[in-house]
């Protein structure tokens, strides 16, 4: 268990994922790291491929008959709001595809770092099924998330917000996305995830903005589902445990 010195704050919250990305070769991890890694390869790729071709289509669909002269003020807002919403949505969907391998990689990351966790180690279908079930609650939290920050993006004037709007809601989606499996090894369902992390909002949402940021790095991008476990893992330790035990 962690000692109690070890104090979690915004700024080590932040730095988790860079933390997770330093160790995504260790040998300890690297055998659970391999399976994530090429479903967020696949995942980011094809993603990236599709939106290279749909953006100067979206573009044209966003903006109003007769207003293309703004195209020129408004395309930095929107190419920021495109490249978060893209980064949030590949990572995001690479993390659920990957989530019966996000498991079992936080638990030898949490068992690594001292802290034993509360669930025994599930097998692998019982991580798919843990994992399906657990998706399904995810996806329509995260849509009910999205609602504003579309609302936002799509009604003129408000959509100048729309940069701001996406990251704040990606880096929210990826903290939960992420701290789910570690806190799920701990006997956590989903619910009471989302109450945890609610209980520390500034530093889920550190959490998030750094994995956020991380996401938008080419290359980077790609290593970054294992990554974000692991700096999760970390952030777990660190983070009091709702049951009143470390």
């Amino acid at each position: 268990m962690p000692a109690p010195s070890l104090r979690l704050t915004p700024l080590f919250a932040f730095l988790a994922p860079f933390r997770g990305l330093s160790r995504v070769f260790e040998p300890g991890l690297r055998g659970l790291v391999i399976g994530p890694l090429i479903i967020n390869i696949v995942v980011v790729i094809g993603l990236a491929t599709a939106a290279a071709f749909g953006f100067e289509a979206l573009l044209a669909t966003w903006l109003p008959s007769g207003w293309d002269w703004l195209a020129w003020l408004l395309w930095p807002l929107f190419a920021l709001a495109l490249l978060v919403a893209f980064a949030v949505s590949a990572v995001a969907l690479a993390a659920i595809i990957a989530s019966p391998f996000s498991g079992p990689l936080a638990y030898r990351t949490a068992r690594g770092l001292g802290h034993e966790p509360r669930q025994p180690a599930r097998s692998f279908f019982g991580e798919m099924g843990h994992a399906s079930i657990t998706a399904l609650r995810k996806t329509g939290y995260y849509a009910l998330l999205f609602i504003p920050v579309l609302i936002i993006t799509v009604v003129p004037g408000l959509n100048l917000l729309a940069g701001l709007a996406w990251f704040l809601f990606g880096s929210w989606v990826l903290a939960v996305e992420f701290m789910e499996a570690p806190l799920a090894n701990d006997g956590l369902e989903f619910a009471a995830v989302r109450q945890t992390l609610r209980a520390h909002r500034l530093e889920t949402l550190s959490f998030g903005a750094g994995t956020t940021l991380l996401a938008m790095v080419p290359v980077v991008n790609l290593l970054l589902v294992p990554a974000a476990v692991i700096g999760a893992t970390h952030l777990r330790v660190r983070l009091p445990d709702p049951r009143g035990n470390a």
